[in-house]
């Protein structure tokens, strides 16, 4: 359990802004997981399902039986736990992440919603697909990259409303090309 523990710590940075879904909140009185027994059994029940399910429709059943619940405060959030679980099919969440997935898929993916978020994970499962040799089976790496995009870590190109700006990115962009073509042929010749 211990090896568990510090395996999800040591992914703070991806789980930043996740947190908060788990942390007690007195004040905001949501009886719905803090003071409802039947709620505290029913979200127990569903992490020990999925931690012992093995197919990706045990797990999407689990999530949707969950949701039909209504449990405030146990939205999505509660997949970055499933992520541990079973991390080639289930993702982890957060702003940057479908920050990230927005901007890449020109989706409009919503936070704490369940539904959003399954679209947001087939949507990844088909990407990585798709690019199999770019990442690996983990959902982990696609989320760090979305991740990435959404926190402004790699800025993406212009869009084509903008000729002007998109112009100028892939000016500078042939000019790395170019240079790194400069570069490689200089490490060749040495």
């Amino acid at each position: 359990m211990q090896a568990a523990v510090r395996s999800i710590a040591e992914q703070r940075q991806i789980f930043r802004g996740a947190d908060h879904a788990f942390q007690w909140k007195p004040k905001l009185r949501i009886p719905d997981i803090y003071e409802n027994r039947a709620n505290q059994i029913a979200f127990g029940e569903f992490l020990n399902t999925c931690l012992c399910c093995d197919s990706e429709a045990q797990l999407v059943e689990a999530i949707h039986a969950l949701n039909a619940l209504h449990i405030k405060s146990i939205g999505p959030a509660a997949a970055n736990l499933l992520y541990f679980f079973h991390p080639t099919l289930i993702p982890p969440f957060n702003t940057a992440i479908v920050r990230g997935y927005n901007r890449i898929f020109g989706a409009n993916v919503k936070l704490g919603s369940w539904q959003q978020y399954l679209v947001m994970r087939q949507g990844m499962l088909t990407f990585r697909e798709e690019h199999a040799t770019l990442f690996s089976d983990d959902l982990g790496a696609i989320a760090g990259f979305l991740f990435d995009v959404g926190s402004d870590g790699y800025p993406l190109p212009p869009s084509e409303a903008n000729p002007a700006e998109l112009e100028r990115w892939r000016h500078d962009l042939e000019q790395v090309r170019q240079e790194a073509a400069v570069s490689h042929r200089a490490a060749r010749e040495r």
